[in-house]
C-alpha cells in the first residue's frame, strides 16, 4: 500500500511537471517577465544558487524555456556548465530521467572543470553519484564521485554542501557494507550539522542519526546505537519540521532493529507497530495531499485545455494565412518566371540585332575603306587632269600670242609694202582663223567638263 502511494506521488510529480511545461508559452517565451536577454547571465546564476540552496526546480523550467526560445545566446564555460547542470537536475528530479540527466551532467562537468566553480563541480559529482546509485547500483563508482564532490566542497569551504556529501557517503558506505566507514562519515556529518545554524539542514539531515545507529547495530555496538537513537528521539520531540512522521517511522524501525538484535523481540514488535502507525499517518496525509493535488491538477488541466484551444485557433489562423501567403508566393514566382522568359526572348532578339548591326558596321567600314581608296584615286586623276588642262591652256595662250605677233608683223609689212598686201591679207586671215575664240572656248569647255 505504501509503495503504491509512493508511486502515485511520483506520477503526480511527473504530471505536474508536464503541466508546468505546457503552461509555459508555446512559442518558447518564459512566463517570467523578469527574464530578458540583458539580464539572462545574472538570472542563470540566480536560479543556480536558488536550486543549490533549496533543490526546487520551478525556476529551472522557466529558465530552460526562455533559453530554448533564444538559442542564439552564447555563454562562457561557467554559465554553460550551470545551464547543463540545471537541465540535468530538472530531468532527474522532475521527470526521473536519470540516464539522460547523467549525459547532461557529464557535459556540464567538462565545462565546469575549466573554471574555479568548486561548488558547481562538487554538485555535479554528487548528482552523478546519486544517479548512478539509482540506475546501475554501482556503489563503488558512486563512492569515487562522492569523494570528489567532498574534495571540491572543501576547496570552496562550503559547509552546507559538505554535510550533503558526508551524508551521502554514510549511506553509500552502508550500502557497500563498510559500516566502520559509514559511522565515521556519519559522525563527521553530525559534527558539521552541529556547527552550522540552519534549521533546514538540522531537520532535513536529522535522519543521519538513524543511519549511524543502524550501522552501529550492524557492528554490534548496541551501546553506541542506543546513544544515537536517544539523541534522535530528543531532537524529534523538540523539533518542528515537515517530515516528522517519516522521521518517527525511521526512528522506531531502527529501535525495532536494535531490540531484535539484542533478542528483545517483544519490544521490537512494539516499535515496529509504532513505525507502522506513523507510516499509516504519513500515508493518510500523503493521500490527502494527493487528492488536493489531483484537484489542482484537474484545474490546471482545464486551464491547459482552454489555452490549447486558443492556441489551436491561433494556429489555424496562422495556417490559413500561411496557405494564402504560399499561394501568393507561387503566383509571384509564376509572374517572375513569365517575365523572366519574356525578357530572355527580348534579350536574345537584342543580341541577334546587335550581332547583325555589328556585321553591318564591319561591312560599312570595309566599304568606307574602298571608298577612301577610290576617292584617293579620283583625287589623283583630278590633279593629273588639272595639270593637263592648265598645260593646254598655257600652250594655247602661247600659241595665240605667237599668231598675234605674226599678224601684227604682217600688218606692218603691208603698210610698208602695198604690193604684197593681197597675199599677206590672205595669210593673215588664215592665221586669225587659227585663233578663233569660239573654237578655243569650245575645246576648253569640252576638256573642262571631262575633268
Amino acid at each position: 500500500m505504501i509503495l503504491k502511494q509512493v508511486i502515485q506521488n511520483k506520477i503526480f510529480k511527473i504530471t505536474v511537471g508536464l503541466l508546468l511545461f505546457l503552461k509555459t508559452n508555446i512559442s518558447g517565451q518564459s512566463n517570467d517577465p523578469l527574464l530578458t536577454k540583458k539580464n539572462i547571465n545574472d538570472k542563470i546564476s540566480e536560479v543556480y544558487h536558488n536550486f543549490i540552496n533549496t533543490e526546487e526546480t520551478k525556476e529551472i523550467g522557466f529558465l530552460l524555456h526562455f533559453l530554448k526560445a533564444h538559442q542564439d545566446l552564447r555563454f562562457n564555460a561557467a554559465l554553460q556548465a550551470k545551464i547543463l547542470f540545471l537541465e540535468g537536475m530538472n530531468l532527474a528530479i522532475t521527470f526521473r530521467s536519470f540516464v539522460k540527466a547523467n549525459k547532461l551532467l557529464k557535459k556540464s562537468l567538462d565545462y565546469a572543470l575549466k573554471t574555479n566553480e568548486y561548488v558547481l563541480i562538487g554538485s555535479i559529482y554528487n548528482a552523478m553519484a546519486v544517479n548512478i546509485t539509482i540506475t546501475s547500483k554501482d556503489h563503488k563508482e558512486a563512492r569515487l564521485f562522492y569523494l570528489k564532490a567532498i574534495e571540491n566542497y572543501k576547496k570552496a569551504n562550503c559547509s552546507k554542501k559538505l554535510i550533503e556529501g558526508y551524508y551521502n557517503l554514510t549511506l553509500n558506505s552502508e550500502d557497500l557494507g563498510r559500516y566502520e566507514d559509514a559511522v565515521k562519515w556519519g559522525d563527521t556529518c553530525i559534527d558539521s550539522i552541529e556547527k552550522i545554524n540552519d534549521s533546514f539542514y538540522k531537520s532535513y539531515y536529522i535522519r543521519i542519526y538513524s543511519h549511524t545507529a543502524s550501522c552501529y547495530i550492524k557492528l554490534k555496538n548496541y551501546e553506541k546505537a542506543d546513544h544515537y537513537l536517544k539523541i534522535l528521539e530528543k531532537k524529534i520531540e523538540k523539533g518542528n519540521f515537515k517530515e516528522k512522521f517519516l522521521t518517527y517511522s525511521w526512528f522506531y524501525y531502527t529501535c525495532a532493529d536494535l531490540d531484535f538484535s539484542k533478542g528483545n523481540y517483544t519490544a521490537a514488535i512494539d516499535n515496529l507497530k509504532k513505525a507502522i502507525k506513523y507510516l499509516r499517518t504519513l500515508n493518510k496525509n500523503q493521500v490527502e495531499a494527493i487528492n488536493k493535488s489531483y484537484d489542482r491538477e484537474l484545474t490546471l488541466e482545464k486551464e491547459v485545455l482552454k489555452e490549447k484551444e486558443i492556441i489551436i485557433t491561433e494556429q489555424r489562423k496562422i495556417l490559413f494565412l500561411s496557405f494564402i501567403s504560399i499561394i501568393l508566393l507561387f503566383g509571384f514566382v509564376f509572374v517572375l518566371v513569365f517575365f523572366f522568359k519574356k525578357n530572355k526572348k527580348k534579350k536574345e532578339q537584342i543580341v541577334k540585332l546587335n550581332n547583325e548591326l555589328n556585321e553591318l558596321i564591319i561591312h560599312l567600314k570595309d566599304n568606307n575603306l574602298l571608298l577612301e581608296e577610290r576617292k584617293k584615286e579620283i583625287e589623283n586623276l583630278l590633279k593629273l587632269n588639272e595639270q593637263s588642262l592648265f598645260s593646254r591652256i598655257l600652250k594655247i595662250s602661247v600659241y595665240n600670242d605667237s599668231i598675234t605677233k605674226i599678224t601684227d608683223e604682217i600688218d606692218s609689212h603691208m603698210d610698208s609694202s602695198p604690193s604684197a598686201s593681197v597675199y599677206l591679207m590672205k595669210v593673215r586671215k588664215q592665221l586669225q582663223s587659227l585663233i578663233s575664240e569660239d573654237e578655243l572656248w569650245s575645246s576648253f569647255k569640252i576638256q573642262f567638263e571631262k575633268i
